[in-house]
């Protein structure tokens, strides 16, 4: 059952992640700020390190060692994009 609640909580990651990065594209589609693109970037990486994750743990058998670490580094990836868009001079 608890692998239930972790399908359904990464799912919900991936639809409200998708959902912020499409408003992040979209914006930057009209405004062409680097800064909005960037931040779609970013929140696009911490959405796909949980998709990869659930990936790897249902479908591919990964340990958990594996896919944590697979899911931290997307995520941390992610963050510092999304800090550097925030922080980075107007365009």
């Amino acid at each position: 059952m608890d692998l239930v609640y972790l399908s359904a909580a990464q799912g919900l990651i991936l639809i409200l992640g998708g959902i912020v990065v499409f408003y992040a594209l979209r914006s930057y589609g009209r405004s062409k700020s680097s800064s909005m693109f960037l931040l779609g970037l970013g929140f696009a990486f911490v959405t796909v390190g949980a998709a990869i994750a659930g990936v790897l743990f249902n479908v591919a058998n990964e340990d958990l060692t594996t896919v944590e670490s697979v899911q931290a580094v997307s995520q941390a990836v992610g963050f510092f994009i999304i800090v550097f868009s925030l922080t980075r001079a107007k365009d």
